[in-house]
């Protein structure tokens, strides 16, 4: 039996989501010894290059790709394959001139954004080192969305594997032998690549931005490897054969008409998250650096530097879950697209499973880490890093809490954009991003609250846009929102079982060991999240029954 396209949503979004809950494990496994070889401080010097990187990235891969997924779909729906190759011949064309387009930007903005944004000049080595993945991601992507047009989603979670294997493997190694190579010729000579140096601080203070460097070159074989892997599966899996020579002026035109309005939101996102991280980077440095150091109890060398990798480290587990849910917006694109011209009731249907499942698993992932942020830290950091374990807790707590709209965020954005309104989208980011940087401003210069002011900007920045789309939808296109049954239900079974989770732990936490306590505590708040969920109706069987 031919399945819907809600059936075929929710399955292509389960492979998605299953390899982005790998992918993020992996991820994991590999900036926790990542930070244990450079620090806190080598951390922040990743947190600068990526800063660069992510709104460049967005410039070059949010547009143009949603663009051809939109179309493929499109045309797969009217069965048009020879206008889907065309589609595909043209994009090669266009990813190409972006991708090269974007490395440069980034190599040009290197020095610059190193010396008068960050204020950190040694952070050019990552950065560089960072480059050549934006041109690669943009050649992978143009695959991925291409088989994402037909709902295919196996490009896109294999191809993510692999590079998360690859970054995860080279970057490690390479770190690890930077850092034995450099420390050891410090032990031996007291030098750092002809540097003299008179201490350990000294010594690892030139070595972090070499090993940061180094370890950055794993993520660009990753994209190398990825890009590989979703050109040979699209190539093999739609192969198009036709008698009559493929003439993709056309379909190079509309793919970038099509993109206009795409165009001029992922440009306003992408200034928006710009400023966003840039002004985070710029308003720290207006805190007095004795009173973070003091506050942190680290040196006073690179205290800007070192508290922006504390930043990090808490992003690392609060982006799990915008980064789990993400893969709800992805599928989103072809599904929402085709299922609005199937009628009304089909297509609200579709937008409240979207946004519900989306808030249940944003929630979850949002009490979780609020329970258990100190166990979390404790177990990958007490060791070699006692410092974070210390110093990321409050601020993982408070990203934690307020995870739900940023990670909503996106999928309604996905959705709006999907539906052809990418012209709306543009304003809730302009004015989210206002706000964010304004409460930035406000916040992060006071000494005693600092680094914790991001998380105040990034909860109301976010809910801006959430609300924003929600009623973008609801006015263009009349879709039947159940608000209760979306945010309420979820978010009221969330608060039940942090406090249910939360007093049993404390009742139970002198009877059996710390292990037995952690273990058992998520135990029970899986299960009250789960049956409070059944109890509330919010979960649907027979949508799940799709996964089989």
């Amino acid at each position: 039996m031919k399945q819907s396209i809600k059936q075929r949503y929710i399955a292509s979004a389960f492979i998605l989501l299953a390899a982005t809950v790998i992918v993020k494990v992996i991820s994991a496994v590999y900036k926790i010894p990542l930070t244990n070889y450079i620090g806190a401080t080598g951390r922040g010097y990743f947190t600068v290059a990526y800063n660069l990187c992510m709104p460049i990235h967005a410039l070059t891969m949010g547009a143009f790709p949603l663009a051809l997924t939109r179309l493929v779909s499109s045309y797969e729906a009217k069965g048009d394959r020879f206008r889907i190759a065309a589609l595909r011949k043209a994009s090669k064309k266009l990813f190409l001139i972006v991708g090269i387009i974007g490395m440069a930007v980034m190599l040009i903005m290197a020095k610059p954004y190193a010396d008068f944004i960050s204020s950190s000049p040694k952070s050019i080595y990552t950065i560089l080192a960072l480059a050549p993945s934006v041109f690669f991601s943009c050649l992978c992507v143009c695959h991925r969305a291409f088989s994402e047009g037909f709902l295919d989603m196996k490009a896109t979670a294999y191809s993510q594997l692999i590079e998360a294997l690859f970054k995860m493997i080279f970057g490690l190694l390479f770190a690890r032998l930077s850092m034995s190579w450099l420390f050891g010729g410090y032990i031996e000579n007291s030098m750092v690549l002809g540097v003299a140096v008179n201490s350990d601080e000294q010594a690892l203070s030139v070595i972090y931005p070499i090993t940061s460097a180094c370890a950055m070159l794993g993520v660009t074989l990753g994209s190398i490897a990825s890009y590989v892997f979703a050109g040979i599966y699209t190539n093999i899996k739609y192969k198009f054969s036709y008698k009559e020579k493929i003439d993709s002026k056309d379909a190079y035109s509309e793919l970038l008409i099509f993109s206009a309005g795409l165009v001029g939101a992922t440009v306003v996102q992408s200034l928006a998250n710009f400023a966003d991280s840039s002004s985070i980077q710029y308003c720290l440095t207006l805190c007095d650096a004795d009173a973070l150091s003091a506050q942190y109890m680290a040196s006073d060398n690179d205290i800007y530097t070192y508290v922006l990798g504390i930043f990090a480290v808490a992003l690392d587990f609060r982006n799990l879950i915008p980064a789990i849910v993400m893969a709800l917006g992805v599928t989103a694109v072809p599904a929402v697209s085709t299922a609005y011209e199937g009628g009304q009731e089909r297509f609200s249907s579709l937008l409240t499973s979207i946004f519900k499942y989306t808030v249940i698993i944003s929630v979850c992932g949002g009490i979780m880490i609020a329970l258990f942020y100190n166990d979390i830290l404790t177990l990958f950091y007490s060791k070699n890093n006692a410092d974070i374990v210390s110093n990321a807790g409050r601020l993982l707590f408070v990203f934690a809490v307020s995870s739900l709209p940023c990670a909503a965020a996106s999928t309604s954005v996905y959705c709006t954009q999907a539906l052809g309104f990418a012209k709306q989208t543009i304003m809730p980011f302009a004015v989210s991003a206002a706000v964010r940087v304004a409460l930035n401003f406000i916040l992060i210069p006071v000494n005693e609250i600092n680094i914790l002011g991001s998380a105040v900007s990034n909860f109301a920045g976010f809910l801006i846009i959430l609300i924003w789309n929600m009623i973008t939808i609801y006015k263009k296109t009349n879709a039947k929102f159940n608000l209760f049954e979306i945010y309420l239900k979820p978010c009221a079974c969330a608060a039940l079982s942090y406090f249910v989770t939360s007093g049993i732990r404390q009742s139970i936490s002198t009877s059996i060991s710390e292990l037995g306590v952690f273990v058992l505590s998520i135990v029970i708040c899986l299960l009250s999240f789960g049956i409070l969920l059944i109890l509330m109706k919010s979960i649907s069987f027979k949508e799940l029954k799709t996964l089989k």
